[in-house]
């Protein structure tokens, strides 16, 4: 970096523009747009001051989506300590992978062919993918009479099984998973996904899923009637509704009332507020770091106000019972096996595995690395490999599977930083969060209210990616017929679960233990909308054929996506219409001027602006594939 002053202060803070990073905007009333901070390429060395800040917004980023599955599973049962485990253990193992995954080491004994990791700013975090199933098989486990701790070691000995998956695919060919799983495939499998997981958020911004699923049951409000006391005498009682100790919402510290209260609904709503104000007029580190900046908001005002007369959303027990200091294995799980969840696991994994490779090549493309060719097809390589490498290490630490996040591409973007010593500080910063045990009490005491404000949110963000990615293939006559299929029945075993569950298929006494098995596999299965809508679309598409007309309107649409974006294929988050997005260049031709303090990309005589579609003639016919 340029020296301005003392080595030390260059050292120290560099000649970042901090007034950008920090200068909250007026939208209507800019007379002229900035130019944007420099562009620092993946192997800059940053300043010390540089890299905590530039690593601390992609953390922030992404710090609600990680802990988010920890703490809707932690609410399964009622042990604090258990559920503050989850989120401390979600956190260090992403911190660690992170740094892994942006280090990138190639494989021994492979030539240079293999590698593990990605060697850019993959972060990686708990994926929402394995969410909806983890919660449902649980809670049949649970049901069934196995504990919280028992029935959770059952889907981590199942997660260490079928991770395997990812490992496998690691090492065919990108253009092959495509070609199995097309954008509208997986983009629907994600789009139904996020769908579930809303009505998720939906339920804890309400006051909590228990006491809303008990609601759905219950008959209207009634005046006066009688309940049975403790003895079994009936009393008269004011309402129904509201003496049903379990038709009230807990989790939300000492305030419970009935679900949908408007307490509730105005916390979480005053989160939701909060993320438009931040995007409307929020510097570009509080644009970066808004969600987890709306969760702290609606936090403190949750902390001030009480309810029925003094009863608190925040209490300090949490605080109080938490450790200062906390590290993996400090809670343990015996490892068992849950043969239902194996078809909904594998899916699972099949879907990031794809998703992956569209998020690795949006920071690439972000990166200024080139999105075809070999360097690139080692990147996806080694990062589908470290995604299955890494759930396999996620579940022996007692985490949800570790997969590659896509939140920390709109950072990347905006704050022009592709270096991987920000990647580093990115790791760092998580492993700290998940070290320091109060950080983990901190969000296990976020009532559900808040926590359901600021989940819908990113869970609608999973719904957007899903429908992005169906956009990157044209839509023909073919593929609407599959998705009408598929969404009609996946989004409706969305919206009821129990369709599958309550008569499909009666058990008997006389059912047999392998048939038994075998039929809460299929109930799983066909109550887990993903599941169903994945199911369905693939089989369409490797069973119905191709119309002539189909094949003329994707060759048009594919010469006008080649006109305009030649190395997008693949990319689920398109830069187009970024304003400090990075420039797109041939990562061998990168250097930096220093000159006046400032960063460019210079390119040989020879590249064009359309590289990718025309590479130059230096550049071996092996870089001048799309992957």
């Amino acid at each position: 970096m340029k020296v301005t002053g003392s080595k030390v202060k260059d050292v120290l803070f560099g000649d970042y523009d901090y007034k950008f990073l920090c200068m909250p905007q007026w939208p209507w009333c800019l007379k002229e747009i900035h130019k944007g901070p420099p562009f620092f390429p993946s192997d800059e060395v940053l300043s010390v001051v540089v890299a905590a800040v530039m690593g601390l917004q992609h953390a922030l980023a992404m710090v609600g989506g990680i802990v988010t599955p920890p703490l809707i599973i932690g609410y399964l049962q009622d042990d604090p300590a258990i559920a503050n485990y989850l989120v401390a253990s979600s956190l260090i193992v992403s911190g660690i992978c992170t740094c892994i995954h942006v280090f990138g080491a190639n494989i021994p004994f492979t030539r240079g062919r293999y590698m593990y990791g990605t060697g850019i700013i993959s972060v990686i975090g708990t994926s929402f993918t394995f969410l909806n199933v983890s919660a449902a098989s649980i809670g049949n486990m649970m049901s069934g009479g196995n504990t919280f701790i028992e029935a959770y070691g059952r889907i981590l000995g199942t997660q260490l099984v079928c991770c395997w998956v990812a490992v496998a695919l690691s090492f065919m060919p990108p253009r092959m998973l495509r070609r199995c799983f097309p954008p509208m495939v997986t983009g629907l499998t994600i789009f139904l996904i996020g769908a579930g997981l809303i009505g998720t958020g939906l339920k804890a911004w309400g006051g909590g899923s228990v006491c809303q699923e008990y609601a759905e049951g219950l008959p209207p409000v009634q005046i006066d009637c009688r309940l049975p006391d403790a003895s079994g005498a009936f009393t008269v009682n004011g309402t129904c509704y509201a003496a049903a100790k379990t038709s009230l919402c807990t989790g939300n510290g000492e305030v419970e009332l009935r679900f949908g209260s408007p307490e509730y609904v105005g916390l979480g709503a005053l989160v939701f507020l909060l993320l438009v104000l931040l995007e409307t007029f929020g510097s570009p580190f509080m644009r970066n770091c808004e969600v987890i900046i709306a969760l702290l908001l609606g936090y403190m005002v949750s902390a001030v106000i009480t309810s029925n007369g003094g009863e608190k959303y925040i209490t300090s027990s949490d605080f109080k019972t938490a450790p200062s200091i906390t590290f993996l294995w400090v809670k343990t799980f015996g490892f068992g096996f849950y043969a239902p969840a194996v078809l909904p696991f594998l899916i699972g994994f099949v879907l990031t595995t794809v998703e992956a490779i569209g998020d690795i090549t949006a920071t690439e493309e972000a990166s200024a690395l080139a999105t075809f060719g070999d360097k690139h097809n080692r990147r996806v390589q080694g990062g589908l490999l470290g995604d299955g490498i890494n759930s396999f290490f996620a579940a022996l630490a007692g985490s949800l599977p570790n997969t590659t996040f896509a939140q920390n591409n709109g950072v990347l973007a905006l704050t022009r930083c592709a270096s991987r010593t920000a990647g580093y500080s990115c790791g760092i910063w998580l492993f700290l969060f998940g070290v320091l045990a109060k950080v983990g009490a901190f969000f296990t005491s976020i009532p559900q209210c808040v926590l359901g404000g600021m989940t819908t949110f990113l869970f609608a963000g999973v719904c957007v990616s899903g429908i992005k990615v169906i956009s990157m293939d044209p839509l023909t006559r073919r593929s609407r017929f599959i998705l009408c299929v598929a969404v009609g029945l996946g989004l409706g075993v969305t919206i009821v679960p129990n369709w599958a569950t309550n008569n499909l298929w009666d058990v008997y006494p006389t059912t047999g233990t392998g048939l038994a098995g075998f039929r809460n596999a299929c109930i799983l299965v066909l109550s887990n909308g993903f599941s169903v809508g994945c199911i369905i679309s693939v089989l369409l598409h490797l069973a119905l054929p191709f119309d002539a007309v189909d094949n003329v309107d994707a060759d048009s649409a594919s010469a006008v996506s080649t006109h305009v974006n030649p190395t997008s294929e693949g990319d689920i988050t398109h830069q187009k219409g970024l304003v400090f997005a990075a420039p797109r260049v041939n990562e061998t031709n990168m250097s930096r001027d220093h000159s006046h303090g400032n960063h460019h990309v210079h390119n040989r005589p020879d590249d064009s602006a359309h590289a990718s579609a025309q590479p130059a003639a230096d550049v071996k016919p092996d870089d001048d594939t799309m992957v």
